[in-house]
């Protein structure tokens, strides 16, 4: 049984913060968004409401950031290490915060979103990868989802805060998330074994794991011999790599793939639109009280995960959440259809929405919300891993972009109830792909994923 007292558990957790700041700016529009569409001055920092063309960019620009954020500090962390890399990511967030509690111009709503995104991809790139690295084969499924338990919660802080405070107030208190983090960090954590291994550093990987693991030199030497011998016959990766074997082909399919199903799922236009979406369902439940109701399904389901995922397994989880996925989209979708198209009294229903989307939320936080990241970091051999990250990162925000950027053309084009049974299927599609294509990577080596994906 894994020592939860462990310095590594402590190391993972702090880092952890850093994901919660991410999924902060995801749902930051869930309850700012009404807010921007007030006429009232003391309500709305803008002095006007704004279009729905102006809230789609002000949920989709993160997104654009993302697309970014994955390349410039995979390079960084190539070149100064793991460590510094996640501390600089940390900058732009506290930057994006501040302006959006002290300047109301609509471009610098702009502007703060763009750049959170930048820190927001940057994040979902190196995070799982620092994880992977400092964790042990036998707890690195377990630890990589704790993630998720950070990033759930970033989703909560929103629905809960954004609401009852101004968007002075609110945005000053987020900006404290990656002020702690920066704090804990730089003082607890130390630069992964993996990337000192890779730059001949022994001594200092030595330190790092003696640290980490709580045991001696003498004790870690054998998970030194591990890494390197995991690492030695394999030369410095570049982005052209990524192509140049079966392996790595494999893993990039299949993470692209599984990551692109993750986006077409719906799940960035619900988490962004919460508010406005139960607003438009006519539930007696009202949509602030039916966002925090979310958010905390969100959260707390996210503390399953961790204590199975190195028991039962990846592609069981991912199959359960994809199928659990495409039945709630279907009932959702199915509401819609009774009240816009066939305009049923849904009254007695006006509890279906809620519980559709709580039965998506869950199924969503047992697998396909954080294990497409967990398999990503898992599937790519180390010499082109964070290459492969950076490409499978840039898919996931693009799709993202897309799914927010015309989430409203969506409803225009196919209805409320087309655009929820679009999702539904696309979650079918997840569940089919995982069941025939996805490899089980519990508890196994990277260098025993590498010959799974040869064969």
């Amino acid at each position: 049984m894994y020592k939860f007292c462990s310095y590594t558990f402590l190391t993972v957790i702090t880092v952890d913060i850093l994901g919660t700041c991410g999924d902060i700016t995801i749902t930051w529009t869930s309850p700012i968004l009404p807010k921007l569409y007030s006429n009232d001055s003391n309500i709305n920092p803008l002095g006007r409401p704004i279009t729905p063309d102006e809230e789609s960019w002000i949920g989709s620009l993160i997104n654009i950031g993302a697309l970014i954020g994955p390349f410039p500090f995979s390079f960084l962390s190539e070149k100064l290490g793991r460590k510094i890399s996640l501390l600089c990511i940390s900058v732009p967030y506290i930057i994006s915060f501040g302006i959006l509690a002290l300047v109301q111009h609509l471009y610098w709503y702009y502007f703060a979103r763009f750049l959170s995104g930048i820190a927001l991809g940057a994040a979902c790139t190196i995070l799982p990868l620092y994880i992977a690295e400092v964790a042990e084969d036998s707890n690195r499924g377990m630890l990589s989802v704790t993630l998720n338990i950070f990033w759930t919660f970033g989703n909560l802080i929103p629905y809960v805060l954004g609401p009852y405070m101004s968007i002075v107030a609110f945005n000053v208190t987020l900006a404290c998330v990656p002020l702690l983090f920066f704090v804990l960090f730089v003082t607890l954590a130390p630069e992964t074994p993996y990337y000192l291994i890779s730059k001949n550093s022994i001594d200092k990987a030595e330190e790092s794991l003696m640290k980490l693991r709580g045991r001696s030199r003498s004790m870690v030497s054998k998970e030194i011999i591990h890494i390197q011998s995991s690492m030695k016959q394999e030369k410095k990766g570049s982005f052209g790599d990524l192509f140049k074997t079966k392996a790595n082909r494999k893993a990039l399919a299949i993470s692209v793939i599984l990551m692109s199903f993750q986006q077409l799922s719906g799940i960035s236009a619900i988490l962004f639109y919460t508010q406005l979406i139960f607003e438009t369902t006519g539930s007696n439940i009202s949509a602030e009280i039916s966002s925090i109701i979310i958010g905390l399904v969100l959260f707390f389901t996210s503390l399953i995960i961790p204590f199975f995922a190195d028991r039962l397994g990846r592609k069981l989880f991912l199959m359960f959440s994809a199928f659990g996925m495409m039945t709630a989209l279907a009932i959702f979708g199915a509401f819609f259809y009774m009240k816009d198209t066939v305009y049923y009294d849904v009254t007695s229903f006006s509890w279906l929405p809620i519980l559709s989307v709580v039965l998506y939320i869950v199924s969503l936080n047992l697998g396909f919300g954080p294990l497409p990241w967990t398999v990503s970091s898992e599937l790519f051999s180390p010499n082109v891993k964070s290459f492969g990250i950076s490409l499978v990162s840039f898919i996931c925000w693009f799709d993202s972009f897309i799914v927010t950027k015309f989430f409203n053309d969506l409803n225009d084009i196919f209805g409320k109830e087309g655009t929820f049974w679009l999702f539904s299927g696309f979650c079918l599609l997840a569940g089919l792909f995982t069941f025939f294509f996805v490899p089980e990577t519990k508890g196994k080596s990277f260098q025993e994923i590498q010959e799974i994906l040869e064969k």
